[in-house]
Order: structure tokens, then sequence, then C-alpha cells
């Protein structure tokens, strides 16, 4: 396959040199990230009252020893891994939630 030239492509490219089935729907698991941590009540709410099923994950302890301290969430949607599905959902994710300082630029799949 032809994956464009950018860091979305380059996770594409790693999938397929893994023998990534590109033809099947998969979960795929978008992290949100934020400036800080953790949310205030209000904005955990909110982010919940537009992903119900997203997951708030903590820094373990491993990240708080190397000066991690920032947590995100995790959002999971099913989908055919297609180069415009990756982009404009981290956009999407990125437009909802940046008012609560929140972006998104990662994602994954489980090869297991």
């Amino acid at each position: 396959m032809n994956f464009p030239n950018d860091i979305d492509g380059d996770v594409m490219r790693s999938l397929e040199e893994n023998g990534f089935n590109f033809e099947n729907e998969t979960e795929v698991e978008f992290n949100i990230d934020f400036k800080h941590w953790p949310l205030n009540d209000n904005d955990k709410a909110a982010i919940v009252n537009l992903y119900p099923n997203c997951e708030f994950v903590d820094p373990n302890e491993m990240d708080i020893e190397n000066g991690d301290l920032l947590g995100y969430v995790q959002i999971y949607l099913t989908s055919k891994i297609e180069h415009e599905f990756i982009v404009n959902t981290q956009k999407t994710l990125t437009s909802k939630v940046e008012q609560y300082g929140g972006w998104c630029d990662s994602w994954g799949v489980s090869l297991g």
C-alpha cells in the first residue's frame, strides 16, 4: 500500500510491516492529551458527555518517576484503518476537547 509521508502514514507503514490486515474493521484507540492533569470535575463531566465510553488514564508510578505527571483520555472507535479516517478523527477530537486544554495526535491498534 502507499501511505502519505507523515506520522500517521509512518504508523500505517509499521502496521503493514507487521502483517496488519487493512481490509478488516478494528478497534482504534485515540489518546487525548491535556495541558493540565488531573482534569477538574466539570471538565471530566464534559468529556464524559461527549464520549460516554471514554477512559481516564492517570500516570503510573514509572511515568511519575520519569517526571510525566499528565494523564490522558482514551477513546475507542471501530473502523477500517484509512489515513483520512485517522486524520479527520484526530482533528474532530481536538476541536471538541481543546476548550478543556486537550488535543489528539496519537492513536493505535492492538496487533494481538
